[in-house]
């Protein structure tokens, strides 16, 4: 019986001084853990930032040599602009063309996939490209080789509807690149608008919009070279007004148009914040148990404390996962780990913080950085309440014994 005792109280006590000595439950590969005295080969493949290292998104120095400079394009004109800034139409555009004295050529139309309007007694028009002014001319010259009307008296008036959805492709430095479909608007929005007035706005065929299909721009883009390819012709677009306030170029994009956002290879946490060409808020995955729970309904965590503005730190992140609070004696060294894909390396990093380090130095970004879209928290407990949990473990391993007349 004494040796059983014996026994017990020595796994209990090896456990303790085992885990006593740890925060988080398991220890990544040397390798990839990331030191402050680390050389630049070792910083290179390191993922893992323990409680007292630095943590910068950058990339090494040794790649930041290798980035090609961007091609050198003309700044965008005034002639440039005011070119731009005359729509062009697409498949989807609606419109009302009215022909005077001539209502069996007139109509409201839709300009085909085909790049093509059809009016009556008209052979098809093409729209594809074209400005409303362009178009205006194209009907006229169709009515007078068609010999329908005579040159001095067409009158043709073309009013649009509805603006159509386009499809752009954004590349760079952004979170979600690719060939995005903007100004879509669903039958519902369609109908609710009114109908007493023509003309539409386009407010989700222009460049920030574009930019926020896109999932916005992501920190450690170039905002003032942003580059719109059309036509085989390339210029180069600041937008820094977005941020600071000062005149930004507005243009209305058309389907084909390319907008390309450099990156800088360096993270600016003042482009962490909402704005017209950025996310408003961020979506993050939190864990804060100290104990697995058996079902997802006990794990559950509220949605609004998932949901934090862009720009919100790590700190706070913590806060809203209430893993800072409580009695001090127990909950003050808590740890707290940050999953986060390094937009600029698009590697998965790892960054442990102890809840006491990141209230001391929360300043610091490089203590406290900034959450992204799609990060992970999890909180683990202090050495008091890791001790806790195992005399509590224990004694449910002893109380049956005892009442089984083992001990």
């Amino acid at each position: 019986m004494g040796n059983q005792i014996t026994l017990l109280h020595s796994l209990l006590l090896a456990s303790v001084m085992a885990l006593s000595a740890c925060v988080t439950p398991l220890h990544t590969e040397e390798k990839s853990l990331c030191h402050k005295d680390a050389t630049k080969a070792q910083k290179k493949q390191c993922h893992y930032y323990s409680n007292s290292t630095p943590y910068v998104r950058h990339l090494p120095v040794d790649e930041q040599l290798d980035i090609a400079p961007m091609p050198v394009h003309p700044k965008l004109q005034d002639a440039s602009l005011i070119a731009m800034q005359q729509v062009s139409l697409t498949s989807g555009d609606r419109l009302d063309i009215d022909v005077l004295h001539g209502a069996d050529f007139s109509g409201q139309v839709e300009v085909n996939p085909d790049g093509h309007v059809y009016l009556p007694y008209l052979p098809p028009i093409k729209a594809q490209g074209l400005s409303l002014a362009q178009l205006k001319t194209s009907v006229a010259e169709t009515l007078i080789s068609e010999q329908l009307m005579h040159a001095h008296a067409v009158r043709v008036s073309i009013v649009p509807l509805k603006w159509g959805a386009i499809e752009v492709r954004i590349s760079g430095a952004v979170y979600e690149p690719g060939i995005r479909l903007i100004n879509k608007k669903s039958e519902v929005q369609m109908a609710d608008e009114h109908e007493q007035f023509s003309g539409d706005l386009a407010s989700e065929r222009s460049l920030a919009a574009a930019l926020r299909a896109s999932g916005g721009v992501r920190p450690d883009a170039d905002i003032s070279q942003v580059i719109v390819t059309r036509n085989h012709q390339s210029f180069h677009v600041d937008l820094t007004g977005f941020l600071t306030g000062e005149k930004v170029p507005t243009f209305n994009l058309v389907t084909g148009d390319h907008i390309h956002v450099p990156n800088t290879a360096h993270f600016e946490d003042q482009l962490a914040r909402p704005s017209q060409i950025t996310i408003p808020g961020i979506r993050v995955f939190i864990s804060n148990l100290t104990q697995p729970a058996s079902s997802n309904s006990q794990s559950a965590v509220d949605t609004e404390a998932t949901r934090f503005p862009y720009g919100t730190r790590l700190l706070s992140g913590a806060i809203g996962a209430n893993c800072v609070g409580g009695a001090n004696t127990t909950n003050a060294d808590r740890h707290v780990l940050l999953i986060t894909k390094n937009p600029i390396t698009q590697q998965m990093d790892v960054v442990e913080r102890s809840i006491n380090n990141l209230i001391a130095n929360s300043y610091q970004s490089k203590v406290n950085p900034v959450l992204l879209p799609g990060d992970g928290l999890a909180c683990y407990d202090s050495t008091v309440t890791n001790i806790r949990e195992i005399a509590r473990t224990f004694t449910d391993i002893l109380l049956p014994a005892t009442l089984m007349g083992v001990l």
